[in-house]
Parts: C-alpha cells; sequence; structure tokens
C-alpha cells in the first residue's frame, strides 16, 4: 500500500514513453489493448487478469508478460513478481530493468543466492549504477544482517487492521497513523474507492496511548483523496502532513494528468485543526510528501522526485530562515541513491532514519540509520533483523529515551497489508565506578564524561546511585569513550568498543556488568605547589646586607655548610621530594626544614626564627598545609636527658608557631633524642663541633594532601 507514496507513480512516469513505444510494435487484440488501458489507468488488480487472458491465448507475448510482471510488483505481490519477470529476463535483449526487478523479487522472496547472481549480470550491464555491484557484494553474507537480532523485541500493535496501517507518528502519548481500513459509516464523499487497489483512499487515524481502538483523527485535515504520512510540531499545536494535491475541494493534475503528492500545513484553532496552507516548494509536476521536522524545530526533511533526484525520490532538507523555509536541498549521495529513498525520521539525537530499497538490504525496502555527526550525516548503515525484513519495512520512529519505537512492515504474520509494529531495544545496562590506581578504593564524587564513538555526542541518561556509582544504558550500534575526572588526580579513560557492547553479559558475552576506570594521583598541583614552597623556604641570598640573609646558604661565607639540605641544588620544574607521608599516597612531603639550636639550648636562636618565619609563610599561604615536627639532639649527654632535652626543643619552635596564630591541629610533633643522628657521631666517636650542631635540630616536614582543594 505504501507504494502510492513513493515508487508507484514515480515508476509510472518513467515508464511512460516505454509504454507507447511497446503498444506501437506490433498489432494488438482487442484483450490486448484493454489490459494495457487499465494498466495505464492504475488498475493493476483489473489489468493481471486481463494478461492473464491475453498469455493464455498469445503464449509468446513478451509485452503482455512485462506489464503483468510490472503489474504484480506495483501490487507488491513479490512471488507472481519473481514469477513473471523469470520469463521476461529469458529475452535476451529485455530492458536491463527488468532483471534489477528480477533480483529484486528473488531477494523478498529470500532467494538471495538467485538473488546476487541477476544483481551481478545487472551490475555487468549497468556499470553506472552501484546497486547491482553493492547488493551482490552484501548477500555474499547474509548472516550479518541478523548480528543485533537478539536485541530487539518487536510485536504487531493491537490497533492494526486487516487493511493497509501505515507510517505511524507520535501526537499526544499514542500513535497517529495512514489507514485505507472500512470504515464503520458509508459516507459517499469520502468513501471513494481507488482504482490501483480496489480499497478506500487513506485516512488518518489516531489510537490513544498506542493500545485504543483507533479513531479517525479529524475531519479537516482527512479528504476524500489520501492522506498519509505527518509529523507534529510547535508543542503539537501544528501539523505537517501528506494529501494528494487535493485542497479547498480543488483537485489538480499534472501535465501529463498524474494527481501528484504535497504537503500541507495546519494549526489548532479552538481545538481542532484548520488553516491549512501548502508547502511553499509544492508543484503541481512532482510529488513532495513524507515531512520530519528536526526537534529544534529548525530542519524540515521530506521525500520528493523533483528535479535534482539522484534516482526515483530522494530525501531533501530545508531550514527555517527568518520564519520562512529554504529552497530544498538534496541531501547527496550519502544519503539518496539511483533508487528511491522516503520516511525520514530524525530521532532526539538528530540521527536520521529512512527507507531506501537502493542502499543494500534484506530486500524490498530496509530502514537505514544516519548518525548526525556536528550537522554532517555519516554514511548509513542497515539497522537490520528483525526491524528490516525480506519485505517493506518503512516508517520507523524512535523515543531514544524509552530505547522503543514503531515501524510498518507488509512481512508475512501480519494481520493484513501494511502493519505497524511496535519494537523495544535491549540495552546493555552498565555500572561505571572510578577507583584510586594506588589504593584500589572508590573515588568519591568524580565527573564522568561518556561520549558516543559514532556520533561523538555525549550520553545524557547516565545516572548515578550515589556518590561514586553511575549507571548507563548502551545505546544503538555504536561504541563508548569513557572519561573520568577528579581534582588531584590524573585524567583516566576506557575504552568500551561496539563488539563489546554487542557481546554484553546480558547477551552472553564478555563485557562486565560493572566498568572500572582507574586514576593516578596527580602530582601537577603538588609540583606547582612545591615549586612556590621551595622559592619560600630556600632562598639563596648572598647579600649580607639582606635581612634574609643567611651565612649557611652563601657559599663565600666561612659559615657555608655544603651537608645542609637547603643547599640541594634548586629546579623548579624537577620536584625534589616525591616520597609520602606515612605511607599515603595521596600526602606528599613537600620540603624539609631544619631548625639549629645551641649545645644544651632549647630556645629559639635569630637564625632559628628566620627559618621559622619563612615556614610561617608556607602555613599562611596555604592554609590546608600542615607540618610535622621532629625533635633531635647530639649524642652527648645521657639517653634520658637527650629525650627531654629534644622534647622542649619541638616545643619551643611549636609554640613560636602558635604565638603567631597557627593552630594546634596543623602541627605535629614527635621527639627522637639522639637515635636519630643526620651525621654519624654516636657516643665515643670524635666528631667537629658543626658536625654536632647538624644533630642538633628539629626537622619540619611540610606535608600536602593532593587529592584535597588545595590550589
Amino acid at each position: 500500500m505504501k507504494h502510492i507514496f513513493q515508487s508507484n507513480i514515480l515508476n509510472i512516469a518513467i515508464f511512460w514513453g516505454m509504454l507507447f513505444f511497446s503498444q506501437n510494435a506490433f498489432a494488438q487484440s482487442a484483450r490486448m489493448k484493454q489490459a494495457l488501458k487499465e494498466y495505464d489507468a492504475f488498475k493493476y488488480i483489473d489489468a493481471v487478469k486481463t494478461f492473464e487472458e491475453v498469455i493464455q491465448k498469445e503464449a509468446e507475448n513478451q509485452e503482455a508478460k512485462e506489464k503483468i510482471a510490472h503489474s504484480y510488483r506495483m501490487l507488491n505481490d513479490s512471488k507472481n513478481a519473481e514469477k513473471w519477470y523469470a520469463e521476461v529476463v529469458k529475452d535476451a535483449n529485455t530492458d536491463p530493468q527488468n532483471q534489477l526487478h528480477y533480483a529484486q523479487a528473488l531477494a523478498q522472496n529470500q532467494k538471495y543466492p538467485e538473488s546476487k547472481q541477476w544483481y551481478q549480470t545487472y551490475a555487468k550491464i549497468v556499470k553506472s549504477d552501484k546497486r547491482g555491484a553493492d547488493f551482490s557484494n552484501s548477500y555474499t553474507d547474509v548472516n550479518k544482517f541478523f548480528q543485533d537480532a537478539e536485541r530487539y523485541t518487536v510485536e504487531n500493535a493491537p490497533f492494526n487492521s486487516p487493511d493497509a496501517d501505515f507510517s505511524p507518528a507520535y501526537y499526544q502519548g499514542g500513535i497517529v497513523f495512514a489507514s485505507n481500513r472500512k470504515k464503520k459509516e458509508r459516507d459517499k464523499e469520502n468513501d471513494l474507492i481507488h482504482s490501483w487497489t480496489g480499497k478506500p483512499f487513506l485516512d488518518l487515524y489516531y489510537s490513544a496511548g498506542g493500545v485504543a481502538t483507533p479513531k479517525l483523527f479529524s475531519k479537516k485535515l482527512n479528504s476524500p483523496y489520501h492522506e498519509g504520512p505527518l509529523c507534529f510540531y510547535n508543542n503539537e499545536n501544528s501539523v505537517i502532513f501528506t494529501r494528494n494535491n487535493y485542497n479547498a475541494g480543488k483537485y489538480e493534475t499534472s501535465s501529463d494528468d498524474i494527481n501528484k503528492l504535497k504537503l500541507y500545513y495546519a494549526q489548532k484553532v479552538s481545538g481542532d485543526w484548520g488553516n491549512i496552507q501548502e508547502f511553499p516548494f509544492n508543484d503541481n509536476e512532482y510529488s513532495v510528501g513524507h515531512p520530519v521536522i528536526s526537534p529544534d524545530g529548525t530542519t524540515l526533511y521530506f521525500m520528493s522526485d523533483m528535479g535534482g533526484t539522484l534516482g526515483g525520490t530522494d530525501i531533501f532538507m530545508c531550514t527555517m530562515q527568518g520564519g520562512t523555509w529554504s529552497r530544498p536541498i538534496n541531501l547527496g549521495e550519502t544519503i539518496n541513491t539511483k533508487g528511491n529513498e522516503a520516511f525520514p525520521y530524525v530521532d532526539a539525537n538528530n540521527n536520521l532514519y529512512f527507507a531506501s530499497n537502493g542502499h543494500a538490504g534484506l530486500g524490498g525496502y530496509d530502514i537505514f540509520v544516519s548518525k548526525n555527526h556536528s550537522g554532517k550525516f555519516s554514511k548509513p548503515y542497515n539497522i537490520g533483523a528483525p526491524i528490516n525484513s525480506s519485505k517493506d519495512d518503512f516508517g520507523l520512529i524512535f523515543d531514544i529515551d524509552n530505547n522503543e519505537g514503531y515501524f510498518t512492515s507488509n512481512r508475512e504474520g501480519g494481520k493484513g497489508d501494511d502493519d505497524i509494529y511496535k519494537f523495544s531495544i535491549k540495552s546493555c545496562n552498565l555500572i561505571v565506578v572510578v577507583v584510586d590506581e594506588t589504593t584500589g578504593k572508590i573515588i568519591k564524587s568524580p565527573k564522568l564524561v561518556i561520549n558516543e564513538k559514532e556520533s561523538k555526542n555525549e550520553v545524557v541518561y547516565v545516572t548515578q546511585a550515589d556518590s561514586s556509582t553511575f549507571t548507563y544504558r548502551t545505546n544503538f550500534r555504536t561504541g563508548y569513550d569513557l572519561r573520568a575526572v577528579k581534582e588531584g588526580y590524573n585524567e583516566g579513560k576506557k575504552d568500551v568498543t561496539e563488539q563489546q557492547v554487542l557481546a554484553c553479559k546480558s547477551y552472553n558475552g564478555t563485557l562486565p556488568d560493572t566498568i572500572k576506570i582507574g586514576l593516578s594521583p596527580s602530582t601537577e598541583k603538588y609540583d606547582r605547589i612545591t615549586s612556590n614552597v621551595s622559592k619560600i623556604l630556600r632562598n639563596p641570598i648572598t647579600d649580607p646586607k639582606d635581612p634574609r640573609y643567611d651565612p649557611r646558604l652563601d657559599p663565600n661565607n666561612p659559615l657555608f655548610n655544603p651537608k645542609d639540605p637547603r643547599n640541594r641544588p634548586f629546579d623548579p620544574k624537577n620536584p625534589r621530594l616525591t616520597y609520602t607521608y606515612k605511607d599515603n599516597p595521596n600526602i606528599k612531603v613537600v620540603e624539609l626544614v631544619n631548625v639549629y639550636y645551641d649545645l644544651d639550648k632549647y630556645y629559639i636562636r635569630p637564625d632559628a626564627a628566620r627559618d621559622l618565619d619563612r615556614v610561617l609563610m608556607v602555613l599562611n599561604q596555604y592554609p590546608d598545609m600542615r607540618i610535622a615536627m621532629s625533635s633531635h639532639t647530639d649524642s652527648r649527654a645521657s639517653y634520658e636527658y637527650n629525650v627531654t632535652l629534644a622534647q622542649r626543643r619541638a616545643n619551643s619552635a611549636r609554640q613560636y608557631l602558635i604565638d603567631r596564630g597557627i593552630d594546634t591541629n596543623r602541627i605535629e610533633m614527635s621527639s627522637f633524642g639522639e637515635v636519630k643522628l643526620a651525621v654519624n657521631c654516636p657516643d665515643g666517636v670524635d666528631c667537629s663541633e658543626p658536625d654536632h650542631q647538624l644533630n642538633r635540630r628539629t626537622e619540619i616536614a611540610i606535608i600536602t594532601d593532593i587529592s584535597n582543594k588545595q590550589k
């Protein structure tokens, strides 16, 4: 039934000149003339009966065989079309298009090896048409069309009838669709019979919730002729729909007397539809139909056989500019072929779905999707079985939030002609956790970014179960790039391929239900802090007049001590201290400072005060920083005495900082006496006074937590 809205009108126009040529080929019997008359009037049901009578008497009438094959193709009867095209192609001089139609009919009847052979034959003759090579290559491995099959659940919609029901559209929580079902009450004006099918013309129906018994959608939109594919926009207060060239009681045809398809707008007026207007690029000489508008309302897609098409019907687009639609633009060879493309649909991510018999498929019309990459459509791919079949599949709509939708098919097992089917896609629901690579512990509140590989779109349906666990469901035919970020850590990445998604555990595959992204602690912030703190603590000032001058750091001063830790070479690009504090990977020692004392004393000397002042500067600049003090003595005097002396030295350094505003919670303190000598001068060893001096110290470790928010 759907051919009314795409290839049939176009095919008749293509074959028109050929008809007159064949009519003049030989004298015709009365029955042959009658058959051709019915054929020319698109009365295919009557024509096939009359052609059968002709062939019974004229077994070698090639024209009758060709026309009956065409008639069955127009009626979507692939079995009888195959039967008669098999006779037609026995003639070596037959039009190559008949070989193409024969290959198509064989595929529709799932005879793929035979179809492949005839596509190859066609490809050799018509090298300019890629369909021959594409389809023959495709049928080398038909199994690839079934690789996603287990992901789908498909069921016949409850509102179908024994007649044609097709092209669903979402509306107010239900479904609007086209149908030529018989009405309960006859309306002579609006119940005309279409000679092509012998059935009523198409009207629009609405099923509430997609389950209720359908009712006529709108008397204002339905006419005596065909209404079909439509879409709603402007919060469902506006509609654009397909109709035969008939409006305001006026029926018009093309110059060759064919009534084409047009697009019309309507708006809700007092709760009903009104103010019907024509699409500005309608024309009596070509068809325009099957509209869909992008989610943002700025782009209109539709099918047409207007000038500039690449084959039969192509998909075009217009953009909204200054309140009006721009001139139509053909979507080009990426989308369109020498066959027919129709029934476009755009999902919430602006991916384009459409039906085509020009891209390689299972037979008839298959549904394809082209991913939107920053406004450009990728090479389409066949979405495969069970959405597609060997018959005609078209008119898909898809709710990506709920992973479900509808499509139309005339496959076997339905309720009648074209039926609408509801489908849902099983997703692989994955849990993502971000962990510390060093400790293996879960990191709280990271930022997780998930992008589809194919479209580069960011996944927006991630849910966060708590501050550390995320879940997301996989989308249609794509892999994923996962990126986790947390301050204080290096960025972590995870690659999930399309094949892994297809082989998810939900389908007895290998992808784990939980994906871990490991983050390694970052030293970037630590390096920055280290560089700045080092400048404060280890300032090699060599001018004796500078109040910050320290003779122990001046190589030209006799008091210079090369063993002083502060005399390590200073390179801000190469952090010096990278070891952890108390084996905590997130706590790093930034710098060490030594405060020195006189023999048997614990008061703070002027030089020690200068060092403590520098520590004070660091603590004031970095409020989250802490220090760990450990006090020591030289080996002279007893062990017990030295422990007490070390405690006093630690207390004096601690009190110095407290008196200047440092909170006690930021200072850790310990005393070791003589057990941890900086210079090896134990009891009984004769050491110099400078060596003993280096042992009389309070060692201050400045520490920072690299996982905090320290700037």
